[in-house]
């Protein structure tokens, strides 16, 4: 049964790639753009580490990273209904390109707040996009391939991490940090080429002459009382704020373990890189099993969910005893698995709750809570390892009983989603 199941899913993704020229282009955009983007971090992490050494200073940039995701989601969101998601996401590519360009005049210790500029500036950007790319991938991929279309763009996400990780480690202590810019500059300008080609229909057509959408309702004043009226959405739409409870201790941790704890190479980099690298091998696994496990029932994902919130606890406990840096790595491995299959999961089921003309908002507002929290998670996890002198074990420990936490509120969610459906069933009849 698991080997029908695994060529099923194999089988399904192949179908995908090969017949639906219009998700092709918009996921090979995804991994051009991505891989430079991992160069580009594992690099602004390797400079911050070469002109401050503090660990605040990393969680100010995934800070400035994910807050303008917060703070422009509504805006972005509006943007992504009113407006053709092609050209908006074609827009942010070419943007991009210059702002990271502009990576490459840092040199001094004394230019550190141009990397952070810049960086807000390219991840403002990208606060357009995501909005827009996400609520695009129903319109170029309909009925069972959504599922698919999700999983293989969490599969991707997750290879291009390991990869650009790895990768990017390895040209940082090699070669220098400029090359992991030139590279992130020019797969904006690859992805803004692969977009321009592509052939999008939306769900409604009343569009304007220059490409608006007519009835796009009262801006973000109608999503309220959509979430008043449809709360299993609002719940979906808390998943990636859980993961995020948790992925900035993830994210700041995997650099202060590779730099500090188990250092492999020239200021850790190449321990930081492999660490990355078992990161995106975690979320490939997590994904690849989204597709297996995530069938028709609505219900069984709202289970799964449960299980992969609970687990996530279990292995961050796992990974604040792991004496060496391997079993770091595997740890992360399960860790990532289960955050990978989370986001999918929701932006599945998201897709397939909602509508298509109020999307756009919707992953808007999925994005900025998931950004939020993220910012917070990476603030707190500085601060209490530079101010309050927690060591990281310590601080993985913590995170892990933040992960038990979040996996206790969503079987609360489990059991009032029950009671719900049962209620909607009866009113039916």
């Amino acid at each position: 049964m698991k080997e029908n199941t695994s060529a099923s899913a194999s089988s399904g993704y192949w179908k995908l790639l090969r017949y639906n020229a219009s998700f092709r282009k918009v996921w090979l955009s995804q991994i051009v753009s991505e891989l430079g983007d991992w160069l580009n971090f594992v690099a602004l992490v390797q400079i911050i580490k070469t002109f401050s050494g503090q660990a605040q200073d990393t969680g100010w940039l995934v800070i400035l990273q994910m807050l303008p995701m917060f703070l422009l989601s509504p805006f972005a969101g509006m943007v992504a209904d009113r407006f053709d998601r092609r050209k908006v996401m074609i827009a942010c590519d070419l943007i991009r390109f210059v702002v990271v360009l502009g990576l490459l005049t840092i040199r001094h210790p004394n230019q550190l707040w141009l990397l952070y500029v810049l960086s807000t500036l390219q991840f403002s950007v990208t606060a357009f996009f995501e909005p827009a790319r996400a609520a695009i991938i129903p319109n170029v991929a309909k009925g069972e391939e959504l599922i698919h279309a999700n999983a293989l763009s969490g599969v991707t996400w997750s290879t291009i991490l390991a990869i650009g990780g790895a990768l990017g480690g390895v040209i940082s202590g090699l070669y220098g940090n400029q090359v992991a810019f030139v590279v992130d500059a020019a797969s904006f300008l690859v992805s803004a080429g692969l977009i321009l080609r592509l052939k999008v229909e939306r769900d409604i057509h009343t569009t304007t002459e220059g490409g608006k959408i007519d009835n796009i309702g009262s801006g973000f004043s109608e999503i309220f009382p959509y979430l008043r009226k449809n709360p299993r959405v609002l719940a979906v739409l808390l998943v990636k704020a859980g993961i995020s409870t948790t992925a900035g201790g993830v994210w700041l941790l995997s650099v202060i373990y590779g730099q500090s704890v188990f250092p492999i190479g020239q200021d850790g980099a190449i321990s930081v890189g492999i660490l990355y690298g078992v990161h995106g091998m975690g979320a490939l696994l997590g994904a690849i099993f989204t597709g297996w496990l995530f069938r028709t029932s609505i219900l069984s994902a709202v289970y799964i969910i449960l299980a992969a919130f609970s687990l996530r606890g279990l292995f961050f406990w796992f990974w604040s005893i792991s004496p060496n840096l391997g079993l770091v790595s595997l740890s992360i491995i399960f860790v990532t698995a289960c955050g990978s299959l989370l986001w999918v999961l929701s932006t599945t089921l998201l897709q397939k709750l909602t509508e298509d003309h109020i999307r756009g908002r919707l992953f808007a507002i999925d994005n900025a809570l998931f950004t939020l929290s993220m910012a917070i998670s990476v603030s707190l996890s500085g601060r209490v390892i530079d101010v309050w002198r927690v060591s990281p074990q310590q601080a993985t420990f913590y995170n892990a009983l933040a992960a038990v936490v979040v996996g206790v509120l969503w079987l609360l969610v489990v059991i009032w989603w029950r009671k719900f459906d049962k209620e909607v069933v009866l009113v039916a009849q």
